[in-house]
């Protein structure tokens, strides 16, 4: 980097250390709505272990995509083994449900907001990501696109204030 534009560079990367950080936070926020989500269900259908099984699916949610999936095999079958067939086919419904809404709208609203980035870029992204590098893939899509689009935006931004400044007034 050169000396001149170093202050703009490391402005950049405090642009991306905060976006990441703002991403990290929307997981944790949608892993605690998963959480209470389970374990208030399983509570409900009288579960003694409601609180753990909170944890358990809240913690598996952070994995984007199929963690969802993982917790409900081991929530279903808990509660099927707990409080029988009904209340784990109640707790599969809920956690086919709950999923759908979690990738189609939670996701995109909360990590779209957290990282200043649609909610469609979002949903593309870890699809893209998902798809090309797995489970890491798609842990990394959100900072990763953030950060893409941070270095985009300065980039054009220099190449604006370049033309704008060799314009004949």
């Amino acid at each position: 980097v050169l000396p001149c534009e170093r202050e703009r560079w490391l402005n950049v990367w405090e642009r991306v250390t905060e976006s990441v950080s703002r991403s990290a936070i929307g997981v944790v926020v949608i892993a605690t709505i998963a959480g209470t989500t389970q374990g208030v269900t399983a509570w409900l259908l009288g579960s003694s272990f409601a609180i753990g099984l909170g944890v358990i699916a809240g913690l598996l949610d952070m994995i984007p995509n199929i963690g969802a999936t993982i917790a409900g095999f081991i929530l279903v079958p808990a509660l099927w083994a707990e409080e029988g067939i009904a209340a784990a086919l109640i707790m599969l419904v809920v956690l086919l449900v709950y999923q759908q809404v979690e990738n189609n709208i939670l996701t995109p609203k909360i990590q779209g907001r957290a990282v200043n980035l649609s909610g469609f870029f979002i949903i593309v992204a870890v699809t893209l990501f998902g798809a090309l590098l797995g489970v890491l893939g798609a842990l990394t899509a959100v900072p990763l696109a953030a950060t893409v689009q941070i270095f985009v935006q300065e980039l054009t931004k220099a190449r604006r204030e370049k033309v704008a400044a060799a314009a004949p007034q």
